[in-house]
C-alpha cells in the first residue's frame, strides 16, 4: 500500500538490511524520535530495549516545560490540536494518562476539551478595545487574491515570499493579523507553506475569531504529552541516552548504488566515540531545531544572545549536507536569525488578580477566551491565560499565562526598547500599558514573575525554500536512514505542528521496517465540500 500525499511506503517490505532483530538508533529526544519509538513497538513490533534514544539534553524537545511557582514557571512553546490531528491521537490513544491510567492521552485531550472548550470573545484587542470581527476587513481584491494564492499550483509558489503575493492593504486586514498571530507567519515567510496552512485549516474560516475547533491539552504539552510517553516508553525498556550528542554519521557502500549508515560519531562529557551500526540496524534523525541557542531571561534581564554558529541537530544537519545534495540545505532555514527570531515569555502570579481583570474585559472565563493578540502592539503580543493548573505540579495560589511577541526587532509603544531587550518587568509593563490596566499596575506586577525566553530559530521552518532544501523522510540514496522532525518535506503537510512530527515518524517507521500501519492522507480543505463553502462565504462576508 502507498499514500502519494504522504510521500512513502506504507507497508511496503524493507529495502534496508532490517530483520526485525536488529537495533533502531533514534537521534535526537524530541517529539518527532518519540513518536517514531512508540510506533516502533507498536506497529513493527519491535522490543523496547532495540530501541535507544541519543540526545544531548532532557527528551522532549521543543515541548520542554519546567520551574515552579516561586521563581516562575516557563516553557519556550506551546502546542494547539485540532480534529484533523488523526495521527497524533491514533498514536496518543496507546499512552494511558497520567492523571488516570485508565484513561489514554487522547482520551484526557477530549474530555478536557468539552469541558473547558475556547470561545474567543476578544481575539483582537487594538489601542485597550476588543475589535469588531464581524468582517475581516478584506476589499474585492484582496478576496480575489486570496482565492487565487489557495487555488494556484504550489510550483508556481516556490521560493516566494509571502508579500510578493498580496498587496499592502492585505496584511492591515483582521484576517491576517488573526491568521498570522495564531501560527506565527511574516510578510517574508514561505508562500508555499501559508498556502499548505490554509488549505490544510480551511475548516477553521469560520471559526476563526472564536477559536472553537481549536482544542488544548489539560497541562503544558511537557506534561501533558511527553511525560506520560517518557513512561510508557521506559516501561517497555526503550533506552534513553542522555547527554549523547551525535556530530556525524559513517556510510559505508550498499546495494543499488546506495548507502548505509554504519556508525554514529558521539560525543559525551567531552569524550568522542563511534558507534557501530550493523546492517540489520535502522537509525531515525531528527533535522534542525527550533529551539536550538535559545536562552532564558529573568523579571529583571533579558533572555542573553546566542554566540557563535548552530551546534546540535543544525550541526549534525549540515555535515550531512556537506557529504550529499539528497540529504537536503540546512543553510535555507537557519541563516537569518533576524528573520526567524522570537521572544515568548511565560508569566506566573500569585494571586488571580489580573486573570479576573482579563475575565472582566473579554468576557471569558481563563482558559477558554483562547488567544489573545494586542494588535496597537508594535511587537504583535499575543497571550493565552491557562486554565489554572498549567503544569502538573502548580499549586493552586499559583496562575500562569504565556505569551509571544512576532516582531522581536521592533521598539514597544510604552517601553522604548525592543523586545528582545526587555526583561520580564518590561514585557509586563508593555502588556499592562496595551490593556489599559495602569491603575493597578503596581499590583499586578507585585509577586509577578516574567521569564522571557530567546527562540532565535523559532520560525525558521516557515523561511522560503525551493525543492531539495528539505530532504525526503526516506532519502532515495540511502537503505537504512530517515529524518523526521520539521524539517523534512512530506508533501501538502504543514511544518510546526505535533502532527507534523507524528506523520514524519510514521512513515521513517513504516519505510524502513515495511510494517503496515494506517496513514490517511493529509487533510486538504477543498477535498471536503462543507468545509470549502464555509471557507468562501466567511472570505465574501
Amino acid at each position: 500500500m502507498t499514500d502519494a500525499s504522504a510521500g512513502g511506503r506504507i507497508g511496503d517490505a524493507p529495502e534496508s538490511g532490517w530483520r526485525g532483530d536488529g537495533q533502531a538508533w533514534l537521534v535526537g529526544g524530541g517529539i518527532a524520535s518519540l513518536a517514531a519509538a512508540v510506533s516502533l513497538i507498536r506497529h513493527a513490533q519491535v522490543p523496547g530495549p532495540r530501541i535507544h534514544v541519543l540526545e544531548q539534553r532532557a527528551p522532549g524537545g521543543s515541548l520542554d516545560a519546567g520551574g515552579n511557582a516561586a521563581e516562575g514557571f516557563s516553557m519556550r512553546g506551546t502546542r494547539m490540536f485540532g480534529p484533523a490531528y488523526v495521527l497524533s491521537y491514533e498514536l496518543l490513544d496507546a499512552i494511558p494518562s497520567l492523571d488516570d491510567p485508565e484513561k489514554s492521552v487522547t482520551q484526557d485531550i477530549f474530555e478536557f476539551w468539552q469541558a473547558e472548550p475556547w470561545r474567543t470573545r476578544a481575539r483582537l484587542v487594538g489601542q485597550g478595545r476588543i475589535t469588531d470581527l464581524s468582517t475581516w476587513g478584506l476589499d474585492n481584491a484582496d478576496r480575489v487574491a486570496l482565492i487565487r494564492f489557495m487555488l494556484a499550483a504550489e510550483d508556481t509558489l516556490a521560493a516566494r515570499p509571502i508579500d510578493s503575493c498580496f498587496r499592502a492593504n492585505f496584511f492591515g486586514s483582521h484576517f491576517w493579523l488573526m491568521w498570522s498571530s495564531m501560527f506565527g507567519f511574516e510578510t517574508w515567510h514561505d508562500a508555499v507553506e501559508l498556502q499548505r496552512y490554509l488549505l490544510r485549516f480551511l475548516r477553521l474560516f469560520p471559526d476563526l475569531s472564536r477559536l472553537e475547533q481549536i482544542q488544548s491539552t489539560r497541562y503544558n504539552g511537557f506534561d501533558s504529552i511527553v511525560r506520560p510517553m517518557l513512561a510508557w516508553l521506559r516501561a517497555q525498556g526503550v533506552h534513553f541516552d542522555t547527554g549523547a550528542q551525535v556530530t556525524d554519521f559513517d556510510f559505508a557502500p550498499a546495494p543499488g548504488g546506495r548507502q548505509a549508515v554504519v556508525g554514529l560519531h558521539v560525543q559525551r562529557e567531552g569524550q568522542a566515540a563511534v558507534m557501530k551500526v550493523a546492517g540489520h540496524d535502522i537509525v531515525i534523525a531528527t533535522l534542525g531545531s527550533m529551539t536550538e541557542c535559545s536562552s532564558l531571561g529573568s523579571m529583571d534581564a533579558p533572555p542573553p544572545e546566542p554566540q557563535g554558529l548552530p551546534g546540535g541537530a543544525w550541526a549534525l544537519w549540515q555535515r550531512l549536507a556537506d557529504q550529499s545534495a539528497a540529504f537536503g540545505r540546512p543553510a535555507a532555514f537557519c541563516g537569518q536569525v533576524e528573520r526567524t527570531r522570537w521572544i515568548t515569555f511565560t508569566v506566573t502570579q500569585v494571586d488571580d488578580r489580573f486573570f479576573q481583570r482579563l475575565e472582566r474585559f473579554s468576557g471569558s472565563p481563563a482558559g477558554r477566551g483562547g488567544l489573545v493578540t494586542l494588535t496597537s502592539s508594535n511587537w504583535m503580543i499575543t497571550f493565552h491565560l491557562y486554565h489554572p493548573p498549567a503544569y502538573a505540579s502548580q499549586p493552586g495560589a499559583a496562575f500562569v499565562w504565556w505569551g509571544y511577541g512576532l516582531h522581536a526587532d521592533r521598539e514597544g509603544n510604552h517601553v522604548k526598547k525592543t523586545l528582545r531587550e526587555c526583561s520580564g518587568r518590561e514585557i509586563l509593563e508593555e502588556v499592562l500599558w496595551h490593556l489599559g490596566m495602569h491603575d493597578e499596575r503596581a499590583a499586578l506586577l507585585d509577586g509577578a514573575r516574567c521569564i522571557p525566553c530567546l527562540l532565535p530559530y523559532a520560525t525558521s521552518q516557515f523561511m522560503p525554500r525551493r525543492p531539495g532544501d528539505r530532504p525526503p523522510v526516506l532519502p532515495p540514496s540511502t537503505i537504512n536512514l530517515a529524518f523526521v522532525g520539521q524539517y523534512c518535506e512530506i508533501p501538502d503537510d504543514v511544518v510546526f505542528t505535533v502532527e507534523y512530527s507524528v506523520h514524519s515518524a510514521l512513515l521513517a517507521v513504516a519505510g524502513l521496517t515495511g510494517c503496515k500501519m494506517p496513514l490517511p492522507a493529509t487533510y486538504h480543505g477543498p477535498d471536503h465540500p462543507n468545509a470549502l463553502v464555509g471557507a468562501m462565504k466567511t472570505i465574501l462576508q
